[in-house]
This record gives structure tokens, sequence and C-alpha cells, in this order.
């Protein structure tokens, strides 16, 4: 069988699109654009630590989760950078975190009141950028 140049590429991402239960396939520039988030732009370390086991910083507001035993999946992952976990230290990265357009757990910010997660201490998040750092966790701790 011979496939014109990108057709064998675009056959993989349909063919993993359309079977159930395949794996989600992450590319490697995004795994390395999520690590230096997580390492430098979000400074995930300064709570998780640098190996994701929940050994940060001292100084940091709180022990982070070790992220080696989390259960959540992708999709939470992305939901708990973005909207923070209300009530602790952890931070929401979106910067629309919980606004009428944006709510977060199905809260907006009248629903939450003073159990409204921190803003980051480092500076807010992108969508992308939320997504890699969840792609980075997934690949490189959660299981690990």
């Amino acid at each position: 069988m011979t496939f014109k140049r990108g057709c064998y590429a675009a056959w993989l991402l349909a063919f993993g699109l359309a079977w159930p239960g395949a794996p989600t396939m992450v590319a490697a520039q995004d795994v390395s654009f999520g690590q230096r988030l997580f390492q430098d732009k979000a400074d995930c370390k300064f709570c998780h630590g640098a190996e994701g086991d929940g050994r940060g910083d001292p100084r940091s507001p709180g022990a982070g989760a070790n992220l080696h035993k989390t259960i959540l999946d992708k999709a939470q992952l992305i939901e708990v950078i973005a909207c923070g976990r209300p009530g602790t230290e952890m931070p929401h990265f979106d910067k629309f975190a919980y606004d009428d357009d944006t709510p977060c757990y199905g809260m907006k910010s009248a629903d939450i009141g003073a159990d409204r997660p921190p803003p980051p201490h480092s500076t807010p998040l992108t969508r992308r950028e939320i997504e890699a750092i969840a792609d980075y966790i997934v690949v490189t701790f959660v299981g690990k």
C-alpha cells in the first residue's frame, strides 16, 4: 500500500479519532512546551515539586498534590489548572475563571464567594498553555 506525502499522518489521525478507546497521541513538542510552562512560566514546581511529587518549595502556600498519584484524567486536569481548587491555595490560571462566560465546576463568581481560588503568583495562562501543562502532567507523572 502506498501513501502520498502527508496522507499517512492524516490516515493515522483519522484512524485514531475513529477508533474508540484509542490512546491520545501527544506530540513531543507539546510535552516539551508543557514542561517549560510547568517549570517556569506557571511555576507549578513551586508547590508540586520539579518531579511532580508534591515536594514543593517550603515557602509555598500549601502542599501541592502528588501528581504521580492523581486519579484525574486530562480533561479534569485542565479544569483544575484553569479553575484552581475552591477553598484551597491551588490558583486559577485562566484569568476569566468564574466569570459569567467561563464558569468553573458549574459556578460563577457570585456562587463561589470567598472560596474563589487565588490568582496565580506567576501569570495567567492561555487555554493552549493549560492544555500543554495537562499533557505534560499526564505523560510525565500520572501513574509513574
